[in-house]
């Protein structure tokens, strides 16, 4: 068995490009179940935001603000991928609504990083559906097996794993680089 070269770095949005700072200490909106159907695209964005805007009694636009606050760009990271653009396609999968996640690929400048940005609620699919990280792959012309992701959680990771996918979850910008110059034989 021959082992194919990789091609493509497939990354979780959030836990490896935007993490958390820790904020807020209550859920910004107490109906789970609606979350996640709005990140699948099962509620549309609109009628969330409708019901997120009564329960806080302010705009989307404050909103979007607030949810943006309580995130940061993991820059060494962003950094490093900056490095080795060109060498590998890359594709970051967000499970999350598109409003938030659109905000934070223009204000961060990461439509010059990833060569394709996929968005559970736009796609209506989400992590860990398999089917999600077949249309990266589809998406970058790329086979899974010529794919290492880089995964938020361990749940992810094992689907992509059942693919054929090489990967890890990622834990610290230091861990994240060794792990992908290691698989993926990129000399930088």
């Amino acid at each position: 068995m021959t082992c194919m070269a990789t091609k493509a770095l497939i990354l979780d949005f959030g836990g490896v490009i935007a993490l958390i700072k820790g904020l807020y200490y209550v859920p910004v909106f107490p109906d789970d179940e609606m979350w996640r159907k709005a990140e699948k695209g099962e509620v549309s964005e609109g009628e969330f935001w409708q019901k997120l805007e009564k329960y806080h009694g302010k705009s989307t636009e404050e909103l979007i603000e607030m949810l943006l606050e309580e995130r940061k760009l993991n820059q060494p990271v962003v950094d490093f991928l900056k490095s080795i653009k060109g060498k590998l396609k890359m594709v970051t999968i967000n499970n999350g609504l598109f409003k938030v996640m659109e905000r934070m690929v223009k204000e961060w400048g990461l439509s010059e990083v990833f060569d394709v940005i996929l968005n559970s609620s736009q796609e209506k699919l989400s992590k860990p559906d398999s089917k999600i990280f077949l249309l990266a792959c589809e998406r970058l012309g790329v086979k899974p097996e010529e794919c290492v992701y880089v995964a938020k959680k361990e749940s992810y990771l094992e689907v992509a794993q059942s693919l054929n996918m090489k990967g890890f979850v990622y834990s610290n910008p230091a861990d994240f680089k060794e792990q992908i110059l290691n698989l993926t034989g990129l000399m930088v």
